[in-house]
């Protein structure tokens, strides 16, 4: 069960998100494996099979040098380029699943491999699973847990200027 605490603690998480005062990092290695809410076994596994499966084909149909070299290039693009790419799905992944619900919040912080930084102050952070996200969140950014609520006068203020405007 959720308390109001923990939720406002949680909004205060979304927010500064958003805001871009609160920054998310990572143990890649250690969030992207088996086990973690956020991992997606293809992702991993198909931009390495299709090169050695493609280059087994031309292996057997070309020659085995012809192959091998379409192989090690392949791998070599993929670490190269695919790699970063998929660290950044990765991280976007990450931060949405982080903020969606207090629940996925909770799952991923007991996983691990996450550090929220500060981004005013980056000596300040709180490592997962050890840290308290809960307390580092109302220590920096407590003035984020209270909704923002919209004034109503304004819309009634532009309606009357429109009335009158109107007569």
């Amino acid at each position: 069960m959720v308390n109001k605490a923990d939720k406002m603690a949680f909004r205060a998480l979304k927010t500064a998100v958003a805001k871009d005062k609160l920054r998310l990092y990572m143990d890649y290695g250690r969030v992207n494996r088996p086990g973690s809410p956020i991992y997606n076994p293809w992702e991993s596994l198909l931009p390495i099979l299709i090169p050695v499966l493609i280059g087994l084909i031309l292996i057997i149909l070309v020659g085995v040098i012809f192959g091998l070299l379409f192989i090690v290039a392949m791998i070599m693009i993929y670490t190269t380029y695919f790699k970063k790419k998929q660290y950044h799905k990765v991280i976007e992944r990450t931060k949405s699943y982080l903020t969606s619900s207090y629940e996925n919040c909770e799952d991923l912080w007991k996983f691990g491999g996450i550090v929220l930084v500060n981004a005013e102050d980056k000596k300040l952070g709180c490592v997962a699973p050890e840290g308290d996200w809960k307390e580092f969140v109302i220590l920096h950014f407590a003035d984020y847990m209270l909704e923002e609520k919209e004034t109503k006068t304004e819309p009634k203020q532009e309606n009357e200027q429109q009335t009158t405007a109107a007569e």
